[in-house]
């Protein structure tokens, strides 16, 4: 195959890109955590001017390599060299004087400080004199800072907790290549762990043509994506990692999703990605119904019915009130008007352990702040949403956390040393199993999928996709905000569309029948 090497270093002689200037290169590249080998000589190439696309299931070593690059984590052997220079950062500032920066996929921003505060943290001394901060000419930069990435209309004076997370997606990116620019006097390397995965699309083509901006100054990205048409559209190259390993890497032009899928899983996608086969037609008992349903200034005149068996798709932008409507749904909001029957039953939650005791739970979008406690284990984490499920007596043993959680480990192919790993420990896509885990094991009827496989590859996608096809069909009922639009439609029974916080159209979503994307987006936009 023109292109492509497989080996360990994954280093292609190609004579187009031998032209540019090396920038960074890691080789043999091996990581210990006790007993698990992350990373099993792993290597990667990186030149002026290139968008380097890295990809690979979670647990494959990507985070691992870019923690080991950006100095989060120093590596058991191997070497990597920085302007043909043996580099060695002992943490991020290191790495980031060397001209080397990272946008990490859980964020690094301390939420009680402002934008401007967070972007020149630990380079205060620049605006200080005599040990007094001159905080003008701070935001000053800061504001410039935020323009020069597209995001000027960011207040820079603003606390960050008080902003979403796509915005602070944005300030991570302006952090990341004002602290890198020039801070070498060499060419920077920014690298960008799953940075696009709570953009919304206008958001990922503005990240995409600063992107390109900086590769035209002779600067290189690493851009990691489980988003393969995103790899393609933005690299020009792409590696690719398997169990810790470099399997190869290709031209972008060479690339196409099936033989990226290919190398990563070791085997060719599945025609029927989101198992339209399995879908079967609701049954006829409503399990949940929402009759003008309203959260003041956020969504009004909301209506629909869920069936038992039934998969309801959810679409529209960002600020449309999907967002909040499931909420309100699962009981982290209280609704200012409408009313909302559990199975012909009248409830107003008043909190989401409200809505747990009533059988609705929700896998949230951002699985660090709701979904999961990192300094917990597996097991416990699995365990938070069915203690009264596991309780026997009043009284929950050691033996059945376990036991639950070696089920769920297993079910859902987890990679990790065992039920007691610490959560933080774990990629965030296994993270992300962690949280459906938790889900599925609470046993509720109602289940509301915010985003389910974000942050998770493509193989685990597959995985996810096949338990809920497994849920609907054991009876439960399922409201969906799929990570694409593609997924929304291919996995619904029915489709709601809203726009402004209003329901502005339904489709049905037969096996044989799916809406049209445009047809959906017409009624989005």
């Amino acid at each position: 195959m023109s292109g492509q090497t497989v080996g360990a270093n994954c280093v292609r002689p190609n004579t187009i890109q031998n032209e540019r200037k090396l920038i960074f290169s890691a080789k043999d590249i091996h990581k210990h955590y006790g007993a698990t080998h992350a990373l099993k000589g792993a290597g990667i190439d990186i030149r002026e001017g290139e968008i380097i696309g890295l990809v690979g299931e979670n647990g494959a070593g990507k985070s691992t390599l870019l923690k080991i690059i950006i100095g989060a984590e120093e590596p058991s052997s191997g070497s990597l060299t920085m302007h043909g220079k043996l580099y060695s950062p002992r943490n991020p500032m290191d790495a980031n004087r060397a001209g080397v920066g990272m946008v990490f996929q859980e964020q690094s921003l301390i939420v009680s400080l402002t934008v401007g505060q967070n972007l020149f943290f630990g380079h205060e001394r620049e605006f200080s004199k005599f040990r007094v901060i001159n905080w003008k000419k701070l935001y000053k930069e800061a504001a410039s800072a935020l323009a020069d990435v597209g995001a000027g209309g960011i207040n820079p004076r603003k606390k960050v907790s008080d902003l979403n997370f796509a915005t602070r997606q944005m300030i991570e990116i302006a952090k990341v290549i004002n602290v890198t620019k020039g801070a070498s006097g060499e060419k920077c390397l920014i690298l960008l762990d799953e940075p696009t995965s709570v953009l919304s699309e206008h958001e990922t083509r503005n990240l995409f043509e600063q992107m390109k901006k900086i590769a035209a100054k002779g600067h290189a990205v690493v851009f990691v994506s489980h988003r393969l048409d995103e790899v393609l559209e933005i690299t020009d190259r792409v590696y690719v990692y398997k169990d810790g390993e470099g399997v190869g890497d290709l031209l972008t032009p060479e690339a196409t999703e099936s033989k990226l899928y290919e190398m990563m899983v070791g085997r060719t996608a599945s025609g029927e990605y989101y198992q339209v086969n399995r879908q079967r037609e609701a049954q006829e008992e409503i399990m949940l119904e929402v009759k003008d349903l309203g959260l003041s200034g956020v969504f009004k005149h909301v209506s629909f019915q869920l069936r038992r068996g039934e998969i309801l798709g959810v679409c529209g932008v960002v600020g449309s009130g999907k967002e909040e409507l499931c909420e309100v749904i699962c009981g982290d909001e209280k609704p200012t008007s409408g009313e909302m029957y559990i199975k012909g039953k009248k409830v107003v939650f008043s909190s989401p352990a409200h809505g747990l005791r009533e059988k609705v739970i929700m896998i949230p979008k951002e699985r660090l702040a709701q979904g999961i406690i990192r300094t917990l284990s597996i097991e416990d984490n699995i365990a938070i949403s069915s203690l009264k499920i596991l309780s026997r007596n009043k009284f929950v043993t050691v033996k059945s956390v376990r036991k639950q959680a070696l089920e769920w480990i297993s079910r859902l192919r987890i990679k990790t040393r065992g039920p007691r790993e610490l959560l933080m420990r774990l990629s965030g896509g296994n993270q992300q199993k962690v949280v459906f885990s938790r889900a599925l094991a609470s046993k509720c009827d109602i289940l509301v999928l915010n985003h389910p496989t974000r942050g998770v590859d493509v193989g685990a996608k597959e995985e996810i996709y096949t338990l809920i096809r497994g849920m609907v069909t054991e009876g439960k009922a399922v409201i969906l905000l799929g990570d694409t639009l593609d997924e929304c439609i291919g996995m619904s029974s029915r489709v709601i569309v809203m726009k402004d916080g209003l329901v502005t159209g339904e489709f049905a979503a037969p096996p044989d029948g799916k809406p049209g994307q445009v047809d959906v987006v017409s009624l989005m936009m």
